[in-house]
């Protein structure tokens, strides 16, 4: 596990944990019905949560460890051997339902579980087994006590009260919502009669978030930290999959556990998707484009804004057109000219196609020149079923991938002043995740927002983003293709952008 500065040193004991993985060996059942194996860092977390080791536990763990099952069954044997309620609290109810999904469906590995189970009227156990579809389970205990274990939303906590709280997902929780959850957070009684401290645990991986933040670093906070490197160890995820993801959004959030960089988070967890330093580091001078030819146009919605046309290259892109003409009609004949005049396919070319966009876009595909461009709602869902994982929307997919060409060598053609060039933009464009059904996905600050924050729209950035609408394919004429052939048949690739 990462070493934590401040860490309280709360101990838990190669006994310990070698006692709990013979428990839940016992006890439980994985997927194929065989023993549960649980892995050391597993272990560990099962026994800060069973024993209560401390009040105040905060859980990072990189994506794909099973903490969530491993959190199921801590809870679950809790609930069966103690009194008590047990809440697990999520930024919605989707989220909130795993835990109890999987704490469900161990009810029936083992008979002392099962018995235990309090089936309400009505109720068919081979329902319950299939479906794990219930809000609420409780136990009975020995003395005729009750355990429950009950979901809940964050911004639903107020007026419900437990003395164990899991708050899964917790970074992506609002401030004012956790402060809600906190509120619902009870003390007890031990059997001498003495006042415990009620517990929480919050799990997640380290989005930027105020409170989330806040207890990570809180001494009061016990801190288990597993990255992918003892994922690794453990078997809980492969090399070769870690080397995938390394080229993926979030690399250093969802399998490394480390928070984004200090001062590129607002107070409201939105994160530039460049710095200035690497807009700057993009922008020269002098470039030759080649290979690709992609135009991103974004059309003007009054005001301040601007009609943008983008051009990109595989190697470099530039503002190619930049103006306040509101005639939408001449926009549009702009980019026709600007087609004809250098061959760039239709499918090559994007433009905006809601409000004010949705004129010039209808003229363009009515023209025979330019039918089939196309037409950008960023609102729409991404371009493949893997992205939609990724991505809230169309608009957030395609800034990321502007952000990877920048970072992988793309250059900005600036002429001017590179302190005051109109790219910068890029880098007051942030993002965030957003949970949606049951994990985060990333999102775009919307326009309506940024002006709130006194931002005006980005044309260019938008324009630029536009471009990666689809695959950058070089089309080649004949005498282009038998020259390009010759010359990868000579080992050179005349499109490689960085050669």
């Amino acid at each position: 596990m990462i070493e934590i500065p401040n860490n309280p040193k709360v101990i838990v004991t190669p006994d310990e944990i070698e006692q709990a993985k013979i428990f839940v060996r016992r006890i439980f059942k994985n997927e194929k019905g065989g023993p549960f194996e649980m892995t050391t860092g597993q272990a560990i977390i099962f026994v800060l949560i069973t024993k209560r080791k401390y009040p105040r536990l905060h859980i990072e763990t990189h994506t794909r460890y099973g903490k969530s099952e491993i959190i199921s069954i801590a809870v679950l044997t809790r609930r069966v051997h103690y009194a008590g309620k047990t809440s697990i609290v999520a930024g919605n109810k989707d989220k909130a339902g795993i835990i109890m999904k999987y704490a469900i469906g161990h009810i029936f590995d083992h008979p002392l579980l099962q018995s235990a189970f309090v089936l309400e009227k009505g109720e068919n156990e081979e329902n319950i087994r299939r479906y794990r579809n219930k809000d609420r389970i409780n136990f009975k205990i020995e003395g005729g006590t009750l355990g429950e274990i009950f979901i809940s939303t964050a911004a639903n906590a107020m007026g419900f009260g437990a003395e164990e709280v899991i708050e899964d997902e917790s970074a992506l929780i609002p401030d004012t919502d956790h402060a809600l959850v906190m509120r619902m957070i009870e003390s007890q009684k031990d059997e001498n009669g003495n006042q415990i401290e009620g517990f929480l645990c919050k799990v997640g991986n380290p989005w930027e978030s105020e409170h989330f933040s806040k207890s990570y670093k809180d001494p009061n906070y016990y801190k288990v930290v597993i990255d992918y490197v003892q994922g690794i160890k453990e078997g809980r995820v492969t090399p070769a999959h870690i080397d995938e993801m390394r080229k993926q959004p979030f690399f250093d959030v969802l399998y490394e556990c480390r928070f984004p960089k200090q001062g590129t988070v607002d107070e409201k967890g939105w994160i530039p998707l460049l710095t200035r330093d690497q807009v700057i580091n993009a922008l020269v001078k002098e470039s030759t484009g080649f290979g690709i030819n992609k135009i991103g146009c974004d059309v003007a919605g009054g005001g301040r804004n601007f009609s943008v046309i983008v051009q990109r290259h595989t190697n470099m892109a530039q503002v190619a057109l930049k103006n306040q003409d509101p005639d939408t009609m001449n926009f549009a004949e702009a980019i026709i000219n600007k087609k004809t005049a250098e061959g760039i396919w239709p499918e090559d070319i994007s433009i905006d196609k809601v409000g004010v966009g949705k004129g010039a876009y209808d003229i363009l595909n009515r023209n025979k020149e330019t039918a089939g461009v196309y037409g950008i709602n960023g609102a729409d869902k991404p371009t493949t079923p893997q992205d939609e994982g990724r991505f809230i929307n169309l608009r957030a997919e395609l800034f990321w991938k502007a952000r990877e060409w920048i970072l992988g060598g793309g250059k900005l053609l600036e002429e001017g002043d590179f302190e005051t060039s109109e790219w910068l933009e890029l880098a007051k464009i942030k993002y965030k995740t957003k949970l949606e059904g049951t994990k985060g996905k990333m999102q775009i600050m919307p326009k309506d927002l940024m002006l709130k924050e006194g931002l005006q729209s980005p044309d260019i950035a938008d324009g630029l983003s536009m471009t990666f609408r689809t695959l950058d394919v070089v089309h080649l004429d004949k005498e282009e293709q038998e020259i390009a052939e010759q010359q990868q048949g000579g080992g050179i690739n005349p499109f490689d952008p960085f050669r």
